[in-house]
């Protein structure tokens, strides 16, 4: 991680299109970076902890079909970070 002196340099020297991808990110606008870090795949653990809920409702929501699971090999199974932000957002945990 960059320190604070090291990121002010570099925001001063930004180039136009760089500081549009900052403000980009100040507004809440969705980025290049964050759809590159929802393509991760999420044990049931890591779900869980993502979401706020216990290993047992995540195992209901994919037993209910309201969340999709990636199968690496027998009896590994992964959750798309990308699924979870979606359930959330539409307010599905609940």
């Amino acid at each position: 991680m960059m320190n604070k002196e090291t990121m002010i340099a570099r925001l001063l020297n930004a180039t136009p299109a760089e500081l549009k991808k900052v403000a980009a990110v100040f507004n809440g606008d969705a980025t290049e970076q964050a759809e590159v870090a929802d393509r991760k795949l999420l044990s049931i653990q890591q779900a869980a902890g993502a979401m706020g809920v216990s290993r047992t409702t995540v195992w209901r929501l994919l037993k209910a079909g309201r969340l999709p699971t990636v199968e690496l090999r027998p009896g590994s199974r992964r959750v798309p970070s990308a699924a979870i932000t979606e359930l959330v957002r539409k307010g599905g945990c609940a």
